[in-house]
């Protein structure tokens, strides 16, 4: 594991240029190929808008903390915030077909993150303390 970079954002959407800035320049150090990199940022940017819209339900107190870091050969982002439990990986995909035809708008940031991140880890502790990891191999 390589150095770990990691910042700290309150719960708001006007916050979320930092986190993919903060992606985007930790990517650029990895990664060259622009779709990977934007893949990720597109990732990390749907999972703290999930945190803050559903978890927060908008609320600015709450502070939401991600880490980055390069294991071997996988960009790493990992996501720390308090609330209740949610794991991505049992939300099954929407039927796009339904989907489109009665307009349905959101719903698809998960979907996304499966998509384009090769792995997807949750972690639910004590104190409805959670961990969201998110892997693409590099």
């Amino acid at each position: 594991m390589e150095n770990i970079a990691k910042i700290s954002i309150k719960s708001s959407t006007k916050n979320l240029i930092e986190v993919r800035n903060f992606i985007e320049t930790n990517a650029k150090k990895q990664l060259s190929d622009a779709n990977i990199i934007n893949q990720i940022i597109l990732s990390v940017d749907e999972a703290c808008t999930n945190i803050i819209k559903h978890t927060y339900k908008f609320d600015e107190s709450h502070i939401i903390e991600i880490q980055n870091y390069t294991d071997k050969n996988q960009f790493v982002v990992k996501i720390f915030y308090s609330g209740d439990e949610f794991d991505p990986n049992k939300r099954n995909n929407p039927d796009m077909k339904e989907y489109f035809a009665k307009y349905k708008v959101g719903g698809l940031g998960i979907p996304l993150m499966k998509k384009f991140m090769d792995k997807i880890d949750y972690m639910h502790y004590v104190n409805n303390f959670n961990e969201l990891t998110l892997v693409k191999n590099i």
